[in-house]
């Protein structure tokens, strides 16, 4: 299949360590689609099983797929450490190829044949669309399903497209806490319209929360729902969902409530952007008179 150049260029960043067991399978996905990306770079963070050997295959067989490989940082860091791979990523994909569109694909996801055109589509049908990505589902109990209640304007970090402009704009992914809820954010605040697609189902092959134990989760939400300044209305409605809907019961909710509390009151670590906390407090609200979180 030749690679579909007529509208928007696209540039796929996946972040990889040790992924020797689902980094084929993303590419089995690619491969197959409609409509291919333009460019696809794989950030090698220092892998010690066979996922460089899968990586070279590919360069090898395809002129359009790249890699770049980091140092080893000495260890596994869920999240932040691969939110810091894709953004070295993104800076080299932007100073390396002319793309309009690029976003991330996880290693560890799979998806439908038409997955890159549906992408290319939702850019090209509005000019002010500024994140796009599909609606992550997991298997839980046998069952594909969506593992999260999430406003409509919350594109989660798996499967998520920035046009380039809106990437520039909001300076880029930030390294950290929350990277992924402060793009969306900024995004927002700028007038950028982002949006989750309930339609481009994308699967999760291993949960999010899959490497850590429950007070790591627990403990990580609240210190990021401290960290962009959530409305503390809205953080208790999450945390007794947590009690009430989540496992352990009650256990688990209270871990993420008692670290959102002492973090906010004790004023530890924040985002420095006083602005952006004020929208998201507003953003926030908004939510709760909408109904979102419903019983």
């Amino acid at each position: 299949m030749n690679i579909n150049k007529k509208h928007l260029s696209i540039g796929i960043v996946t972040p990889v360590r040790n992924e020797e067991d689902t980094l084929q399978n993303l590419a089995n996905c690619i491969l197959s689609q409609t409509e291919l990306p333009d460019h696809w770079l794989i950030v090698d963070d220092a892998s010690s099983d066979t996922t460089p050997s899968i990586i070279n295959s590919l360069k090898r067989q395809y002129s359009w797929i790249t890699s770049i490989n980091l140092p080893d940082r000495g260890h596994y860091s869920r999240g932040e450490g691969s939110y810091s791979t894709a953004a070295k990523g993104f800076k080299y994909m932007l100073g390396s190829f002319d793309v309009q569109v690029l976003g991330i694909f996880d290693a560890d996801i799979s998806f439908e044949k038409t997955t890159i055109e549906r992408i290319r589509d939702e850019f090209l049908r509005s000019n002010k669309l500024g994140i796009y990505g599909g609606e992550i589902i997991e298997l839980i109990n046998s069952k594909w399903i969506i593992p999260m209640i999430l406003p409509k304007d919350f594109v989660r970090g798996a499967c998520k497209f920035f046009r380039r402009q809106c990437y520039e704009n909001i300076g880029g992914i930030k390294l950290g806490k929350s990277s992924n809820v402060i793009s969306n954010m900024e995004a927002l605040m700028y007038g950028w319209e982002v949006k989750r697609d309930s339609k481009l189902l994308i699967k999760h092959l291993r949960s999010g929360g899959s490497r850590d134990n429950y007070v790591q989760r627990y403990t990580k939400g609240g210190v990021e729902a401290a960290y962009i300044g959530s409305d503390p209305l809205l953080t208790l409605v999450r945390g007794a969902r947590k009690m009430i809907k989540s496992k352990p019961y009650f256990l688990g909710g209270l871990i993420f409530l008692g670290t959102y509390f002492n973090n906010t009151v004790l004023h530890k670590d924040q985002y420095p952007n006083s602005e952006l906390l004020k929208f998201i407090q507003k953003r926030h609200r908004q939510i709760l008179l909408e109904g979102f979180y419903k019983w």
